[in-house]
């Protein structure tokens, strides 16, 4: 597991607009491009933010990637505390 991969891969989807469009068509042709376990490729292309904090994401990264996939503030804390 490479925290760094996977931290790389969100900051870029979150600031790159080409990077987040290809994102948004096809997940799993973006995450193929960073070293990534098979766990976090699966969390990252599900947006499952609860394993994705659980790995250790950093939150300044996590909230802007879920707001780009329209996630509420609500949901994103309920899920991130184990709640959802």
């Amino acid at each position: 597991m490479s925290i760094y991969a996977l931290q790389k891969a969100i900051r870029d989807v979150n600031r790159d607009p080409a990077k987040r469009a290809a994102f948004f068509e096809s997940p799993a042709a973006v995450t193929a491009h960073y070293a990534l376990s098979e766990a976090e490729r699966d969390a990252l292309q599900r947006r499952d933010y609860a394993t994705l904090y659980a790995m250790g994401v950093h939150g300044l990264l996590l909230r802007p990637f879920s707001i780009l996939h329209s996630v509420s503030e609500a949901d994103y804390l309920r899920a991130i505390r184990g709640r959802g």
